[in-house]
Formats: C-alpha cells, sequence, structure tokens
C-alpha cells in the first residue's frame, strides 16, 4: 500500500473525522501531518518569511504560507522515507471508491514519473493526446500546461527531495510550485500526470450552494455574487470560443468520478 499523509490543522476536527470516516470505509490507513496555520505567525515571522521568499511581482497570503509549509513537512517526510512513492491528501476532499485500488501498490507507476494528480483542477489543463497509462480502468494522461490545486497526489520520493532542496528563493505557494509552469522554478522539469477522471475533488469544487468546509487559504468562502461573476465570465462568447479553442488544442476539464 502506498502510504499515504493527511495534512490537517489540528483546531480542524469536523475535517478530520469526514475524510478518516471515508478513508476507512476504503480501507485505507494514512499518517496525519499537523497543517501549520500561517494566520497564527506573529507578524515579525510572517516578513521573515516573507523576506527570504519574495515571489515576482506577487505577495504570499497567511494561508498560503501555512498551506505550504504543510506541504513541504509533508516532502520532508517522504523525502526521508524508503517507498518510491507517496500520497499527499488535504483534508477537504471528496474520493472517489477507485482510490483504493491506485494506492494498493506502486508497481503500475514507471520510475520517471515526478509526479501523478489525482484531484479535478479549476482550470483546462492541457493533456496529451493519448493516456501514457492505464491502471485499474483509469486513463493516466501527461500533463502540458499549469494546472491548480494541490488535494491530492502521488509524488516520486527523489521529487520530493529536490523539492526539499530547493533554496528558499525559489519557494511559491504550493500547486504552484508544483504545477505552475511559469511560476515555478521546477514545474516544468517534472514529469506530471493526471487521472483523467479525477479520483478526488476539493470540497470547494465539488458543491453547489451550500460549502461543507470553508477555505483555509482564503479569508472566506466565495460568495454567491463572487460564483455568479464567474458563472457570467463562463458563459461569455468571448470565453466560449477560447473554450473552444483550448479544448482543440488539448485542454480540457478534469472532471471528477
Amino acid at each position: 500500500m502506498i502510504k499515504s499523509y493527511l495534512i490537517n490543522l489540528d483546531k480542524d476536527s469536523e475535517r478530520l473525522n469526514f475524510i478518516t470516516a471515508n478513508f476507512k470505509k476504503l480501507g485505507i490507513e494514512f499518517e496525519r501531518i499537523a497543517a501549520i496555520d500561517g494566520r497564527t505567525f506573529s507578524e515579525q515571522a510572517f516578513q521573515e518569511f516573507l523576506k527570504v521568499r519574495p515571489r515576482n511581482n506577487k505577495s504570499w497570503m497567511r494561508g498560503q504560507m501555512g498551506c505550504f509549509l504543510s506541504h513541504y513537512a509533508a516532502w520532508e517526510k517522504a523525502s526521508q522515507g524508503n517507498e518510491r512513492f507517496y500520497a499527499v491528501f488535504e483534508d477537504d476532499i471528496h474520493i472517489s471508491d477507485d482510490l483504493k485500488q491506485i494506492l494498493n501498490d506502486d508497481s503500475w507507476i514507471p520510475d520517471d514519473v515526478d509526479i501523478i494528480r489525482l484531484e479535478t483542477s479549476t482550470n483546462r489543463v492541457r493533456l496529451t493526446s493519448q493516456p501514457l497509462l492505464t491502471h485499474a480502468k483509469r486513463k493516466i494522461f501527461g500533463v502540458k500546461s499549469t494546472s491548480w490545486c494541490a488535494g491530492g497526489y502521488l509524488i516520486n520520493r527523489r521529487t520530493a527531495q529536490q523539492l526539499v532542496n530547493l533554496p528558499a528563493k525559489y519557494h511559491e505557494p504550493s500547486d504552484v510550485i508544483l504545477y505552475n509552469f511559469d511560476d515555478s522554478i521546477i514545474a516544468k522539469e517534472l514529469n506530471i500526470l493526471q487521472f483523467h477522471p479525477a479520483l478526488c475533488t476539493q470540497d470547494k469544487h465539488l458543491a453547489t450552494g451550500n460549502l461543507k468546509f470553508s477555505s483555509n487559504i482564503e479569508l472566506s468562502a466565495p460568495k454567491k455574487a463572487s460564483r455568479l461573476i464567474l458563472k457570467l465570465k463562463q458563459t461569455n462568447p468571448i470565453s466560449i470560443i477560447g473554450g473552444v479553442y483550448r479544448s482543440l488544442r488539448g485542454y480540457k476539464r478534469i472532471g471528477f468520478h
């Protein structure tokens, strides 16, 4: 069984109970990693963090800081382990019943793979035209463009070591450093794959209307007005034409099933 790490804040007992029940139902064991809450850092500590991690024309939110440090703790554990691959999960995800089959062992994963995304992305992602792998009747494609969210992924121990060894000046928020082809010093060098459809999705992406969990990165969950604006943008003719163009170039919306 691929060892799984679950990132969870001490205060978020509801999230822990939610994910524990879902994992237990499938017989998936995990090691909890106490997440770091960037909002509890003193202003001095926060400024010290920022000083050695200057983002180009972008800033860090305290929630992003805590999320990054939490994933970094998982990468440290993986880099010091003895297994080839590890699974990392955030605590607000919904999971497919097929996840247990994927985590049964890592013998199906080639050594040159760095990361396999298990979750959806908020943007359309350019994938290889044909799947590079098939496992447990699931298709796995190569990722050729920036993707977002770091709620669930498999990571090679070697890749975890690379991330831990990066100088702090190259640090970015978790999903940026892993998957952003423009802002990450390492993402373009990684062999990143994607399950399509995905095996998990964060609660905020699955829910429509009432969110079960509020965001630990944003100050508050998106309001109805914000969702309405997003919906209007998505139905804008220019956006629709752009979506068709991206689809023709291999960009796909990653669903969850």
